[in-house]
């Protein structure tokens, strides 16, 4: 139940929650091209999530075979309770929610881009959306078929990794979730969001395709990678995310001493909880025994686990009273794009957006909407040096010329 909340109710409704909000805005559009069914996708995915968690309160307790449902443990003999049943109805209403999600997001991707916005225009970030939105209707089909056969692995864990190792796949890999969250702000390294965004970086890539290479039978030690690897990716993504664009969608901008706070305490409690952890394996501890000798030497780094592990809870509540202290005391954003250099189409509306996101449209001629509207100067220049630049761009950069 752990995986299935972190993962299934936490890490994807997470995105999608995201996706809601900033991709319109990235493609000019006014709104997600079926509202109705993003609701309805929603409520299939609260009350599917409901009934999962729900299993708690049966006589024999939730589904604990594993929230990859290896079989033949997760099958009626071994798992005769009612909560292993209600998880995976719980689990087959959330994923449809998450299909229908994804055919709203694609069809809003492909079919409302504004006058201008083509593909490869797009932020990278609308990307992600689109990618996963494609890849979780294959993902929820082959979750289905694996839970029957093959269990957690997945039908050919092989090529699971040849997938990982491939040139292509391996640099949509590095731009995926955490790595589009913040990246428009990663040139500012003296902002939270950078310093939160930056720390993303070394998980992803091919480092982590090797480790998955060699370890791709060996279950327990892909576990405590996946804390390593996704909580650093997510978590670190997510409170990047929300420093970015939290002007965005409130109209006032997160405290900055109290991001960087927010960070260190993050950034020190999740390596004091599971880099040490990874030590230990080094050192010949096997995980999951229940006890273990002072003689063997594992207690200090234990504790410094255990110690780091409520650090790392903790560290949520500088984010909670920033918000608190910004919805309060926070100063109104009057301008579309207080950052001063934001590229995508979000930072030449309001903060927070009108109902339909956008009174007027600025013209869209590059990857760089916001930042030629702001920058007009900037952008005739850039223009006449790729050979594209109109009459009014040359008039326009050689008054620019001539103030220099």
């Amino acid at each position: 139940m752990h995986g299935t909340i972190m993962l299934l109710m936490f890490a994807t409704p997470l995105f999608a929650g995201f996706a809601n909000w900033i991709m319109p805005l990235q493609i000019g559009a006014p709104d997600v091209a079926f509202p109705r069914l993003n609701m309805f996708a929603y409520w299939l995915y609260l009350f599917g999530s409901l009934i999962a968690v729900a299993g708690f309160l049966t006589p024999q307790g939730a589904a604990d075979f594993g929230w990859f449902a290896y079989s033949p443990l997760s099958g009626v003999v071994r798992s005769p309770g009612v909560g292993a049943d209600m998880w995976i109805m719980g689990l087959a209403f959330s994923g449809f929610g998450t299909i229908l999600g994804s055919v709203n997001f694609i069809t809003t991707i492909i079919c409302m881009r504004a006058p201008g916005m083509t593909m490869f225009r797009m932020p990278i970030f609308t990307w992600n959306v689109l990618l996963t939105g494609a890849s979780r209707g294959v993902h929820h089909r082959v979750a289905v078929l694996r839970h029957h056969f093959r269990g957690h692995s997945g039908l050919l864990p092989e090529a699971d990794v040849r997938l990982h190792r491939s040139d292509r796949r391996d640099d949509f890999h590095r731009r995926s979730f955490g790595d589009g969250l913040g990246a428009p702000h990663v040139c500012d390294g003296r902002r939270a969001i950078a310093v939160l965004l930056l720390h993303d970086i070394p998980h992803r890539g091919p480092d982590r395709c090797e480790v998955l290479q060699l370890d791709r039978h060996d279950v327990e030690g892909l576990a405590l990678l996946r804390h390593y690897v996704i909580f650093g990716t997510v978590v670190f993504a997510m409170f990047s995310g929300f420093h970015f664009w939290w002007p965005k969608f409130t109209g006032k901008m997160l405290d900055e001493r109290l991001g960087k706070i927010t960070f260190w305490t993050l950034f020190v409690g999740f390596h004091g909880t599971f880099l040490v952890q990874h030590w230990l394996g080094v050192e010949g501890m096997p995980r999951r025994y229940a006890d273990y000798l002072a003689a063997d030497g594992f207690t200090t780094l234990n504790t410094i686990s255990t110690i780091a592990s409520f650090l790392l809870g903790l560290s949520i509540l500088p984010f909670f009273y920033n918000v608190w202290k910004t919805a309060k005391y926070g100063k109104k954003v009057e301008v579309d794009d207080p950052w001063g250099y934001g590229r995508s189409l979000e930072w030449a509306t309001s903060c927070p957006p009108p109902r339909h996101n956008f009174l007027t449209l600025p013209r869209i001629r590059s990857e760089s909407p916001a930042f030629d509207l702001h920058h007009p100067e900037i952008a005739a220049l850039d223009a006449l040096q790729n050979g594209h630049g109109s009459a009014d761009d040359k008039a326009l950069a050689g008054g620019k010329e001539a103030g220099k």
